[in-house]
Order: structure tokens, then sequence, then C-alpha cells
């Protein structure tokens, strides 16, 4: 769907990994985020930039809903100066990298990540600019596609599942115990992101790829652990106390 000399900026978050395993850079095309910095609420200002230099190539900020959030005003300046800037906001309502770090490297269940919701294209009218809701993957890319084609700034609002993990390349035995552990010490949502792990797992199983095996290791120690706890009678047990292990709670 992109141009063939398209700029695509991305922000740091989860919007990170989806940048990197779904977009699809090819020759001619650029595409930047703060890989080092990390710096959220990037990606926006990067395809202004981007516009600005390059008035007649397709920019498109490619960012998720809590770094979007705090630059979002400068959508207006884009209706302003006519830049014709397209933004995809991956909309899940929450800070999904802090959310994901606080279970896998803390085991500790999510606190304080969720979003208000925003009505993205709402904001986008408001400025005086266009915007566009997908919430259905059956229409996604014919939406996508004629969004990016539209005159203009354009606000494309995403809606994904805030339960969808960023899996890394490779998940130590470590990571999916905490991610265990966490689910196990009161995680909210631990029941839909228990089934979204299987779902994972079994999709693993069905089209093997080169990391396959990531979500069923992770779904195996989430079984693992919350099936001893329910043994126990307490879905929300509290593991062994490890003294050589500090938990924020």
């Amino acid at each position: 769907l992109l141009d063939d000399d398209a700029i695509v900026a991305s922000d740091s978050g989860t919007i990170a990994t989806w940048a990197a395993r779904q977009i699809r850079i090819r020759a001619g095309q650029r595409f930047s985020l703060s890989g080092n910095l990390a710096t959220m609420a990037n990606g926006f200002p990067y395809a202004i930039g981007a516009q600005v230099a390059f008035p007649d190539r397709q920019c498109v900020a490619f960012v998720g809903d809590g770094g979007f959030q705090m630059l979002m005003a400068e959508f207006a300046t884009c209706v302003q100066e006519r830049l014709p800037v397209k933004v995809v906001v991956i909309k899940n309502d929450t800070l999904g990298m802090i959310k994901w770090e606080q279970m896998v490297f803390l085991g500790n269940p999510e606190y304080g990540v969720d979003l208000s919701p925003v009505d993205f294209v709402a904001f986008a009218e408001a400025c005086g600019g266009r915007g566009v809701r997908i919430d259905e993957p059956a229409q996604a890319r014919e939406q996508l596609a004629g969004a990016l084609a539209m005159d203009g700034p354009v606000l494309i609002e995403a809606v994904v599942d805030p339960f969808e993990p960023p899996m890394p390349p490779k998940v130590t035995p470590e990571q999916a115990t905490n991610m265990a552990v966490a689910l196990a010490r009161g995680e909210p949502n631990r029941k839909r992101i228990g089934l979204t792990l299987f779902r994972d797992a079994v999709a693993e199983a069905a089209f093997p790829a080169a990391d396959a095996g990531i979500a069923a290791r992770v779904a195996g120690a989430v079984g693992d652990i919350i099936g001893r706890d329910d043994e126990k009678g307490d879905g929300h047990a509290e593991p062994e106390a490890d003294p050589d292990r500090r938990v924020d709670r």
C-alpha cells in the first residue's frame, strides 16, 4: 500500500515491534524510529519534518496511541500548513510496552498503564482534517488503502487487541516464568491474556516459523503455574518468596 518512495516513521513502545514485523521496507523507501534513545512521541514529528523536506513524497507516521497523545496537537499544524501527512494510530488504550515489561521482567501484574479511550477520528475532524476508523480486520486493507490515497492530512485510528503480547525473538525460561507469576499474582486480565497466548501457540503449531515455540513456551509456564494455584483453591495465590528478587507492589 505504500508508495515506492514512501517515508515511514515509527515510535518507541510495542509499536516498534509491530512496525519491525509487519512493515516491509522496499528499496527507495525510508524508515526511521528512535531506536537508541527509545523516545516516545518521535514518530509523528519525524513524519512532519520529512513531509516538509520532501513535499512530493508520501510520509506516514506509524505510532501508538500512548506516544501520539503526547504530541497530537501537531495534527492541527499539519492542517494549518497543508502537510498531507498520514498518521496511523494503533489504538489499544494502554501503554503496552510498560504493561508487558511489568509482567515479563518483574513478575508483577500490570499497574497504571491504562489510557482513557480517545476518539481520534473526532479529534482529526475537529482539527479540520480527516479521520478514518478501522476496527474490522476483514476491511482493514481496503480502508487503509483508501485513507492513504486521500488528499491532505489524514488520521487513521486502527483498533487492536490490547492483550496481544509483543513476543521477543527468543523467550528465556525466566521471562516465561515471570509472566506466569504475574498472572498468578492477580493480573486483572489474566484470563484474556492466557487465551491469547494459547491461541498464538496453536497458530505456531499450525504454521511453523523461525520463532516457533515462543508462545507455546510462555503458555506452558502460564498454564503450569495457574494450574498449581487452582489446585490450591486460590486463583491469586502468592508464589514462594525469593529473597534474591525484589518485587514492587
